[in-house]
């Protein structure tokens, strides 16, 4: 259940993603709606009528705003992405940080159609009205030292048959000159997140497509002397030819996490399955697909790491919010010992350029609760004792917006977990509905609800 078009209609069918029938043009028009679906936490959205070749959809990847109080859960597009039952981010963070390698199936490529090598064509949408149609949340298969491997791409087209891609500078670097790739779009999540972890993580000599395949089920293909994902919606072959400058736009969540470099591909046949769709990210926008991918990707690397640094596995969940723009950690764990807390900050802050802040919270706190977890903050972490500055000296963070002229600066932990050393009397009590009111006035309202068949609220 990996392919894209599976997803969007398993999405549709939970009202998680809504059609629009409206006709839009792909210049401009897509990515405005696509825009402010991101920014409000909307769902999900098919465009069914646009200009070319590709249809498309967005926010088929996206998490929505944890702020909101809101059904589903806020994870269940990703947890659908790599089909799994639960919608919980527990089991998403454990799954991407514990899958094994498996080996990926052969399968016929589904992209049989040949269309006119135009790029143009295709109705990739631009980021503002004139600008240069954008590729995103694609990969790119090629062969790096004789291996074939994918990477993630962020590009614009340049002319009617050629691209301009910000790849992983290792990518770009060890294939060879003029070598052949492909350009696959609309790929399956599981795909796509491999390709990111393997550029950008810390599995330098990891395979792509073994991974691809122990995420979820993803098949593989050849496309003339390249593997590339079966069910991918389209795939752009060619060349590349030189290695030149970034490609226009708002940059990728995903290249925070590593060094870039900017490709040229000349296509030279274009293949789509019949009816494609392709999923679009709205780059630059709050609470876009490729935010909600990256940090949950890196809070899967700190969780397999971190986990495992002490010989013991305190850390219940970790979090890089999308609301936060991937600047703030949030990390759930047991207390070991007096000063493990900072011991734990420092480890996550040594482990990761992404943030500068990290707040630490207590074991039994719930990772879909957003809202609750910066109330701890506030209320459970005093801003004399309990937030702690490092010096000036700490390197910048990528993700921040505020840290954008590379000199250095602080970083903050802020404990939030009760004291290790208090006795149990002196800790309060967590506040629920059974500890809060006598069994006989629980009893009565539950039958009122069950009166007003209120129970799945």
């Amino acid at each position: 259940m990996t392919a894209v078009r599976a997803l969007i209609d398993r999405l549709v069918d939970s009202d998680e993603a809504v059609t629009v029938d409206k006709r839009l043009h792909w210049d401009g028009e897509v990515t405005a709606v696509a825009a402010e679906a991101a920014r409000t936490g909307g769902p999900g959205i098919v465009f069914a009528d646009t200009p070319g070749e590709l249809g498309l959809a967005s926010g088929t990847l996206a998490a929505t705003n944890g702020f909101r109080s809101q059904s589903p859960s806020t994870w269940s597009r990703l947890c659908a992405a790599l089909d799994l039952e639960s919608s919980s981010y527990r089991a998403l963070l454990s799954t991407i940080a514990t899958a094994a390698e498996a080996e990926p199936d052969r399968a016929p490529i589904e992209a049989t159609v040949s269309v006119e090598p135009d790029l143009y064509n295709l109705g990739l949408p631009t980021l503002e009205p004139g600008g240069r149609p954008t590729v995103t949340l694609g990969v790119i298969a090629g062969k790096v030292d004789s291996e074939v491997t994918w990477a993630p791409i962020r590009g614009d087209v340049q002319r009617y048959d050629h691209l301009r891609l910000s790849v992983p500078k290792a990518f770009a670097t060890r294939c060879a000159p003029k070598a052949e790739v492909v350009v696959a779009l609309g790929v399956p999540p599981g795909a796509y997140f491999a390709a990111i972890e393997r550029w950008t993580l810390d599995r330098p000599d990891a395979a792509v497509l073994p991974r691809a395949a122990g995420l979820t089920d993803v098949s593989v293909g050849t496309h003339g002397s390249i593997l590339v994902p079966a069910e991918s919606e389209s795939l752009l072959a060619g060349n590349i030819t030189s290695q030149v400058t970034q490609p226009e736009g708002p940059a990728a969540a995903w290249e925070q996490l590593c060094e870039t470099e900017s490709i040229d591909v000349s296509i030279s046949t274009i293949t789509t399955r019949p009816e494609p769709i392709v999923p679009i990210a709205p780059l630059g926008t709050p609470l876009a697909d490729d935010v909600a991918i990256t940090g949950l990707i890196e809070a899967a690397r700190l969780f397999r790491r971190v986990n495992n640094y002490w010989g013991v596995a305190p850390m219940q969940w970790i979090q890089l919010p999308a609301e936060a723009g991937l600047g703030f950690c949030i990390v759930s764990s047991e207390i070991l010992y007096a000063g493990f807390d900072w011991q734990l900050a420092n480890a996550l802050f040594s482990f990761s350029d992404l943030f500068d802040k990290v707040l630490i919270l207590d074991e039994a706190a719930d990772p879909s609760d957003l809202p609750r977890a910066i109330d701890n903050m506030w209320v459970k972490a005093h801003p004399a004792n309990d937030w702690v500055f490092s010096g000036p000296n700490a390197p910048a963070p990528t993700a921040p917006e505020y840290r954008t002229d590379g000199e250095p600066g602080s970083e903050l932990y802020i404990n939030a977990t009760w004291d290790v050393s208090w006795d149990e009397e002196y800790i309060a009590p967590r506040v629920t509905y059974e500890n809060s009111y006598p069994e006989n006035i629980r009893e009565r309202v539950e039958k009122r609800w069950r009166d007003l068949e209120l129970e799945d609220l």
